[in-house]
């Protein structure tokens, strides 16, 4: 057996990555969803809710997911989503009014993901919804006032999905690629709900529902790490692109 008498930094150690992603979530306020059975609220079979791994938060099942929701234990562990069926969850209220926000998606699909996630101001205003579809991630809001881009990389490698908007700017990142568009988005000024996987509480809309698998959702209602410059913003983005890297 060979040893070294030296203390190595956190970094260059294998394995503890989750813990520290943990801690950088927790510092930078944001909310993490892990696919782990525990984390997991179910009642006669059924998939209602899905808890945040160190908060007491949980995303309830969205109105028309009526027990649609399914759970592969792996490893790693995943939600499952299927094609034209809501299978999303939402929390309610999430944001007083969309000023910043960030969201992260580490994921597996054939490109056909579809919804993502959205944050919705209500039937009335707009919403910022992140789809995959056609080869493409998408960003946009529904009035169309901005809209960006990125190419999806072939075969059902684990994807690491960034969407975030700053009040003046919407950032889309997809692995390491990054792209931004400045602008001002209508409509968003009011509370706001956050969903996964669908884009509102209404029924219908199945063209909007793909087929993917999701291992974890990471989501910051008042922050937006693309972009930021501060230290714990910095690190947060780090430490889940290390998480990734060496989880899935």
């Amino acid at each position: 057996m060979l040893e070294i008498a030296l203390r190595l930094p956190p970094g260059a150690l294998i394995g503890g990555d989750d813990c520290r992603l943990g801690e950088a979530v927790l510092r930078t306020g944001g909310t993490r969803f892990v696919a782990h059975e525990p984390e997991l609220v179910r009642s006669n079979g059924g998939i209602i809710g899905w808890r945040a791994s160190q908060l007491a938060v949980e995303a309830a099942a969205a109105a028309p997911n009526t027990g649609n929701s399914r759970f592969d234990a792996g490893p790693p562990g995943a939600l499952v989503f299927v094609e034209g069926q809501n299978c999303g969850f939402t929390l309610s209220g999430a944001a007083r009014k969309v000023e910043a926000f960030t969201v992260a998606a580490i994921y597996r699909s054939d490109g056909e993901a579809k919804t993502l996630a959205s944050v919705f101001t209500g039937r009335a205003n707009n919403m910022i919804f992140l789809t995959e579809g056609d080869g493409v991630l998408l960003a946009k809001d529904r009035q169309g006032t901005l809209e960006l881009s990125l190419p999806v990389p072939r075969g059902r490698g684990v994807k690491l999905a960034l969407l975030g908007f700053d009040g003046h700017r919407l950032r889309l990142g997809l692995g390491a690629a990054r792209t931004e568009a400045g602008g001002d988005i209508p409509g968003l000024a009011h509370r706001a709900d956050f969903f996964i996987g669908c884009r509102s509480n209404r029924a219908g809309l199945a063209k909007t529902l793909g087929a993917w698998l999701l291992h974890e959702l990471l989501f910051w209602p008042d922050r937006c790490l693309l972009g930021s410059d501060a230290a714990d913003d910095l690190a947060a983005l780090a430490a889940l692109d290390r998480h990734v890297r060496w989880t899935y």
